[in-house]
C-alpha cells in the first residue's frame, strides 16, 4: 500500500510540475525564476503556467484596491468569472486555487487571506499579523505564510494549520509534508510541525530555501553561494560559488533539476540568467534571461533645507530634481470613518505605471518584502550596517521581478531600485518614508517598524508657493467649537466650559490638484475690551510625529488627538480631491509631541470673564507659506466683569514685536512682566526666560533666563553671535517666546540676509 502512495505521489507530482519544464523557465532582469509560456495579457498567473486570470481595479485607498470583474483561465480556456472579490491582490497556485489578500485593515497591521476552489467557492479565511512572507508549495495545495506568531503551513484541502519558528526564508516540499526554515547559519527541518534535523549551513543572510522530498534534497542560497544537502541526513552533497558583478536571486526544483536564478549587473546592464544543475550538483546548462540597458547618473548637489534638521535627498524618480505629484501626505487624517479612520504614515506620489524608482542615499539594503501579493513588495536601504536600531528609507509598490537588490547588498545614491507597480487603471504610486528597525535584516512582522518624520522636510527641491487656506468650517460658523471631548457644537455666541477648537484647513503642494492639511497651526486668544492676550500664541500640531512602531496603537487613536473626529466632522475618502482636513487646535500642551492624554485637553472658557474675545489662528506648510484668519466669540460663563484697580503704577505682561522687523543679523525685542505674587511685595517679576525658536521648534538662542523686577525691558538679538557652533542663522522665520511664570506670549519675526 505505502509502495502504491508513493508512486502515486510522484506521478501527480510529474503531472503538476510538467507544466514547469526546463524549457519553459527563464528569469526577469532581476533574475527571479519565471515561466517563458506566461500569457503576456495575464495579470496573475500560477507559477506553472497553467492558470492565469485579469481583473478591474474599481476604486483604490493608499493601501486597498477593489476589484472586480475577475476571468480565470485554465490552459486559455475561461472557467470562472466573478463580479467582485474579497481583497485588494489574488494568486493563483499551481492546482488553480485561488487565494485573496485582504488589506481592510492593514493600520491595524493585519491581514486576512480568503482561499477559493478554481470553480468559485470559499474553502476557508486565515487572518495573520504583520505577515510578511509567503510561500505556496509546487503542489500548490499547502500554503506558508510568516507574521508576528510565526510561520502557519495551511492545508488549502483540509484548513488545518501548524505553527513553527519564524526565519529569514522558508519552503514547503512537493509532498506537502517537509518545512525547510532557514535562518542565520542553519536550516531548521520540520515534518509535520516537528523539528528533526538541523543542519549549519554558514550562510548568515539567506536568500532563498528549497526542499524536496522525491529528491531528496534541501539547497539554500546567499548572495555569492549555493549549498545543496541530503534531506535524510543532512549531509553536503554539492555546492557552488559565483562572485563578481553575478549574485544569486533565485532557486528551484523542477522535477529532477535545480534551477538557480542569478542576477548579473553593473553600471551598464541589469540582466537574469538561469543556471542548470542536476542533483548531483553537474551544470547542465545555462542560458540569457531579460535584460535592461542602466542610465547612469551624475550625483547631485543638495543643500541641506533652511530651517530643517534632516540630510537633503533627492526625489526618487528620473530626473531627480523634479518634484512628483502627491497624492497623501504625512499624518493626513484619513479612513473608513467615524473611529476608523487613521492618520497616513508616510508620502504617497503618483507615478506613471513602471516607473522606475531609485535610492537616494547611499547605504545597505536592511529589507525586501511583501505585507502580502505582488502589489506590496517593498524595499529599504539604511545609510548604517549595524544590528542595533538604524533608520532607512523605505520605497513600497514596487514589481518583484524588477527589484534590483537583496538583504546584504550596498547601494550608492541615484542607483535603481525597481518599477512601480500599477495601482489604479491606469497610474502606479510610491510609498515612501523614512522609517527605523533593529537588525541587519528589517522584518514587519517583529513590531518593530517605526516611522520618523515627514520625507517632505528632507526632499530637494521642494517648489511650494501655494499658502494653505483656512475654510469655513460651518456655513454658520468660520471654526467649530465643540464641548471637549465630544460632537456636541456651540454657538460662536455662547461658548460656555471647556471647549475644542476646531479649523478646517486646505492646501495644496506643487501641481497636486489633491488637498493636503496644514503642517502646522497655531492659535491665540486675546480679549477685545482691553486686548489682553489671555491665551498667548500656542501651537496646535505639527505634522512631524514620530512613531516607534507601526501599528494602530498609534496611527487610529493619534487620528482622534490630532484631528476632530465624529459623525458630524468626517474625514475624507482616499479618493476626494477634496477632502475635510479639521484639525482640533486645543489637544496639546504646546510642545511638538503628541500623546493620546491629551485629547483630554482643551480650553476652559470658565476660567475668564463673560464678554468678548477674538480667536486668531495661524497655519503654516513646510515652506513657511501661511494664512491666518480670526472670528470674535463670546464666552457665556455667567463670571461677571472685573472692576481693574488703576492705583499706582501697575505692569502688565508684553512682549512687543520686535524691531527692525524683517531684519539683516540684529533686532531689539521690547517687553514688560508684572509683579510676581509668589515673591512677595519686593516688586521682582520673577524668573523670566526669553527664547528664540526655529520653525521646527528647535531652541537657536536663549536671550534672557533670570529672575528679574518687574518693569520693561529692551535686549537685542543677534542672529549672527547666537547661532551656536560657530555657523550664522540661515534666512527665513523664526520665533521668539517670552516665559514668566504661567505668562507665555510668543511672537514672528523673518531674518533676510
Amino acid at each position: 500500500m505505502r509502495t502504491f502512495v508513493l508512486l502515486f505521489s510522484l506521478l501527480l507530482h510529474s503531472i503538476i510540475i510538467a507544466q514547469s519544464s526546463i524549457e519553459n523557465l527563464t528569469t526577469s532582469i532581476n533574475g527571479t525564476i519565471i515561466n517563458s509560456d506566461v500569457i503576456h495579457s495575464a495579470m496573475v498567473s500560477s507559477e506553472n503556467g497553467k492558470y492565469w486570470c485579469i481583473y478591474d481595479v474599481l476604486a483604490v485607498t493608499d493601501e486597498m484596491r477593489e476589484l472586480g470583474n475577475l476571468k480565470v483561465y485554465e490552459n486559455n480556456n475561461l472557467i470562472l468569472t466573478l463580479a467582485k472579490i474579497p481583497g485588494s491582490d489574488v494568486e493563483i497556485t499551481n492546482s488553480g486555487r485561488l487565494l485573496f489578500y485582504d488589506h481592510s485593515e492593514h493600520f491595524k497591521g493585519k491581514l486576512k487571506i480568503y482561499f477559493y476552489s478554481k470553480e468559485g467557492n470559499f474553502l476557508l479565511s486565515k487572518e495573520f499579523e504583520r505577515a510578511d512572507k509567503f510561500v505556496i508549495s509546487t503542489s500548490g495545495e499547502t500554503m506558508g505564510v510568516q507574521s508576528s506568531e510565526g510561520i502557519s503551513i495551511i492545508s488549502l484541502n483540509t484548513g488545518n494549520d501548524y505553527v513553527i519558528e519564524r526565519g529569514i526564508e522558508f519552503a514547503i516540499d512537493d509532498q506537502n509534508e517537509f518545512v525547510a526554515v532557514a535562518t542565520s547559519d542553519k536550516i531548521l527541518l520540520y515534518k509535520n510541525s516537528s523539528l528533526i534535523r538541523t543542519i549549519q549551513t554558514g550562510i548568515e543572510l539567506p536568500r532563498k530555501v528549497i526542499v524536496s522530498q522525491v529528491n531528496n534534497l534541501v539547497g539554500v542560497i546567499d548572495k555569492f553561494q549555493l549549498k545543496v544537502y541530503s534531506l535524510s541526513n543532512g549531509n553536503l552533497l554539492f555546492e557552488d560559488k559565483i562572485g563578481g558583478d553575478l549574485s544569486f536571486r533565485d532557486l528551484k526544483i523542477v522535477i529532477d533539476k535545480i534551477a538557480a536564478g542569478i542576477h548579473k549587473r553593473n553600471k551598464e546592464e541589469s540582466k537574469g540568467l538561469l543556471r542548470i544543475y542536476d542533483i548531483n550538483g553537474n551544470k547542465l546548462d545555462e542560458k540569457s534571461g531579460e535584460s535592461r540597458q542602466l542610465q547612469k547618473f551624475e550625483k547631485l548637489n543638495l543643500e541641506k533645507k533652511s530651517q530643517s534638521n534632516y540630510d537633503p535627498i533627492p526625489w526618487p524618480f528620473f530626473p531627480f530634481d523634479s518634484m512628483r505629484t502627491v497624492w497623501n501626505h504625512y499624518e493626513q487624517h484619513m479612513g473608513l470613518g467615524g473611529p476608523s479612520s487613521y492618520l497616513h504614515q508616510g508620502l504617497d506620489l503618483i507615478t506613471p505605471i513602471g516607473e522606475p524608482t531609485y535610492s537616494v542615499i547611499d547605504g545597505f539594503v536592511k529589507l525586501v518584502l511583501t505585507t502580502g501579493g505582488d502589489i506590496y513588495w517593498r524595499t529599504a536601504v539604511s545609510p548604517v550596517q549595524v544590528p542595533g536600531r538604524s533608520d532607512g528609507w523605505l520605497s513600497a509598490h514596487l514589481i518583484e521581478n524588477t527589484i534590483q537588490v537583496d538583504i546584504g547588498d550596498t547601494v550608492q545614491i541615484h542607483d535603481y531600485l525597481g518599477d512601480i507597480i500599477q495601482w489604479s487603471g491606469n497610474w502606479g504610486h510610491i510609498h515612501f518614508v523614512n522609517i527605523s528597525d533593529s537588525g541587519l535584516v528589517w522584518y514587519y512582522n517583529d513590531d518593530e517598524w517605526g516611522i520618523n518624520f515627514s520625507p517632505i522636510l528632507a526632499l530637494q527641491p521642494y517648489p511650494d508657493v501655494t499658502p494653505p487656506t483656512i475654510e469655513p468650517v460651518f456655513p454658520w460658523s468660520k471654526f467649530a467649537f465643540a464641548k471637549n471631548e465630544s460632537a456636541i457644537y456651540l454657538q460662536p455666541d455662547s461658548l460656555i466650559g471647556e471647549i475644542d477648537i476646531i479649523v478646517k484647513v486646505v492646501d495644496y503642494v506643487g501641481d497636486s490638484e489633491w488637498q493636503q492639511p496644514a503642517y502646522t497651526t497655531w492659535y491665540t486668544i486675546k480679549k477685545l475690551s482691553n486686548g489682553q492676550i489671555i491665551k498667548p500664541r500656542t501651537l496646535g500640531h505639527i505634522l512631524n510625529h514620530k512613531y516607534p512602531f507601526y501599528n494602530s496603537g498609534w496611527y487610529m487613536e493619534y487620528a482622534g488627538v490630532i484631528y476632530q473626529r465624529d459623525n458630524t466632522l468626517l474625514p475624507s475618502g482616499w479618493m476626494d480631491m477634496d477632502r475635510n482636513f479639521y484639525h482640533n487646535l486645543t489637544n496639546n500642551n504646546g510642545d511638538s509631541l503628541v500623546e493620546l492624554s491629551e485629547k483630554a485637553l482643551a480650553f476652559n472658557t470658565d476660567n475668564y470673564e463673560d464678554g468678548d474675545y477674538r480667536i486668531i489662528i495661524e497655519v503654516y506648510d513646510e515652506m513657511g507659506n501661511y494664512d491666518i484668519d480670526s472670528m470674535d466669540v463670546k464666552f457665556k460663563n455667567g463670571n461677571p466683569v472685573e472692576v481693574e484697580n488703576d492705583e499706582g503704577k501697575i505692569y502688565s505682561f508684553a512682549l512687543e514685536q520686535n524691531y527692525p522687523n524683517p531684519f539683516n543679523s540684529t533686532t531689539k525685542i521690547k517687553f514688560s512682566i508684572p509683579q510676581s505674587p509668589l515673591l512677595g511685595g519686593d516688586g521682582r517679576g520673577g524668573l523670566v526666560t526669553l527664547k528664540v525658536y526655529d520653525i521646527l521648534g528647535n531652541e537657536v538662542a536663549t536671550l534672557v533666563n533670570e529672575e528679574l523686577a518687574a518693569g520693561e525691558f529692551e535686549v537685542e538679538f543677534n542672529a549672527t553671535s547666537h547661532s551656536g557652533e560657530g555657523r550664522n542663522l540661515v534666512s527665513g522665520i523664526y520665533f521668539f517666546q517670552l516665559k514668566s511664570g504661567n505668562y507665555i506670549e510668543t511672537k514672528k519675526m523673518l531674518l533676510l540676509k
